[in-house]
Formats: structure tokens, C-alpha cells, sequence
């Protein structure tokens, strides 16, 4: 489905992140990309990628996060986030992750930006 506010964007690029094997199930792998961090999930559900930093004043590493489920909590500040929405779950008065598209091409995963 997409929402009206969906906007096609013709110049996505695909930006390698590495192979289908190199992430164990249930855990996130941080990725940096052009300064960037991204933290690349791989759950039973499948792949997610989010911002790799926590909002938090630390701003630390989600990639250091405890996973369970669906839910990432960060290590520094203790906050819960749906890996899937992005949403604060602890405390939906605060902001959420900002969710990235990730796709599997063979055995591959790919970086949508």
C-alpha cells in the first residue's frame, strides 16, 4: 500500500551491504555509508534498516541495542523502539527512528536511498 503522500523516486540507489550470511538472525549490524550510520536488522520477519544512532543525548550506537522480537532498546538510554515503525515504544512523547528501505537481491542486501 502506499500512502497519498508517497512520492516514487526514480533515483534510488542500491548501495551494497554486504551478504545475506554475514547478519545472525535476531541481531543489527551497523553500516556506515558516507558518514552515515545505519543499523541493519535481520529478524524473522526479514530485513529493516534504520538511523544507527539512538536519539538520545549519547546518541549511541544501535548497533549495540538488546533485540527482542521486533523491539531494539537502546543500551545507553534504555529506550524502546519498534524496529519495524521505527515508533518509540517506551515513550511515544518522543521521536521515533527514521526508517530506511532495505531489499534482498539473491544473496545479497541492499541500501535504498
Amino acid at each position: 500500500f502506499y500512502s497519498k503522500n508517497f512520492i516514487m523516486n526514480e533515483d534510488i540507489e542500491p548501495i551494497l551491504v554486504g551478504d545475506i550470511d554475514d547478519i545472525e538472525m535476531g541481531t543489527v549490524e551497523n553500516f556506515e555509508y558516507e558518514d552515515n550510520n545505519y543499523a541493519i536488522y535481520k529478524l524473522e520477519s526479514g530485513f529493516f534498516c534504520t538511523q544507527g544512532n539512538c536519539n538520545c543525548d549519547e546518541k549511541a550506537l544501535l548497533s549495540e541495542a538488546e533485540i527482542e522480537d521486533e523491539e531494539l532498546e537502546c543500551a545507553s538510554c534504555g529506550t524502546t523502539y519498534s524496529i519495524v515503525s521505527g515508533d518509540c515504544i517506551s515513550n511515544p512523547e518522543l521521536n521515533g527512528l527514521k526508517i530506511y528501505d532495505i531489499s534482498e537481491e539473491e544473496s545479497s542486501i541492499f541500501l535504498n536511498l
